[in-house]
């Protein structure tokens, strides 16, 4: 049985298998959003003077940066987006995980805020708690209060970060 999202002519273009999107698409950023020093691309490491950005670790001037993954399930569907974002934590846990990376213990979840909007579903700086899970894959971070977003809440999202335009999804 068809939801009423299979009815909106946006999910059909952007989830069409033979179409260009072919489903959901999920967001990355390359650097917090505070990061001076442009993208880092290709490159393995990025350091300038004493900041640093590599693919899963950031420091810039006092602040520390791990990369997670946030799920936001889609509201009508069994889809989710996947973002890969960066969030702020305190000195202790930026380097416990650099210390789980050489086989120490999985630090415990802890509170950090995102280093990325994610317009308008959250703001820059907005709290999420960080979970480590078992330390065999990227942090999972959750946002308190948000079980799921809507189709324009993603459509939105998705021209904040330069993924699609709402004029590219025209009715098939």
């Amino acid at each position: 049985m068809p939801s009423l999202l299979d009815l909106d002519p946006r999910w059909r273009a952007l989830t069409d298998p033979d179409g260009p999107y072919g489903g959901v698409i999920d967001i990355g950023f390359d650097h917090p959003s505070d990061w001076p020093h442009g993208e880092r691309g290709d490159q393995p490491f990025v350091k300038a003077g004493d900041d640093q950005l590599a693919s899963e670790l950031c420091r810039l001037d006092d602040a520390r940066y791990l990369r997670a993954m946030l799920t936001l399930p889609i509201r009508g569907s069994e889809e989710a987006v996947m973002v890969a974002l960066w969030v702020e934590v305190p000195h202790p846990v930026f380097y416990a995980y650099l210390d789980l990376l050489d086989g120490a213990p999985v630090p415990e979840p802890t509170l950090a805020t995102l280093a990325n909007a994610l317009m308008p579903v959250a703001e820059q700086d907005t709290a999420v708690t960080l979970d480590f899970g078992d330390g065999s894959e990227r942090p999972t971070a959750a946002l308190d209060g948000i079980a799921e977003i809507s189709l324009d809440q993603l459509l939105d999202l998705y021209e904040a970060s330069g993924t699609v335009s709402r004029s590219d999804l025209k009715p098939s």
